[in-house]
């Protein structure tokens, strides 16, 4: 996977889960723990919003 696709993927997963735009630094800085292997984990709320 190149560091492109990375970052895309990163910036989809970010802006599904914040329903924001996720500001540029945090979506390299997630692209950079991802490539050192780095578990990143989310905290979910209790209650989901329903679609």
């Amino acid at each position: 996977m190149t560091g492109q696709q990375l970052r895309d993927g990163a910036h989809r997963a970010l802006r599904r889960f914040t329903q924001a735009q996720p500001p540029a630094g945090q979506v390299y800085s997630i692209t950079a723990l991802i490539r050192r292997g780095v578990r990143i984990d989310c905290s979910v709320p209790d209650r989901l919003a329903c679609a």
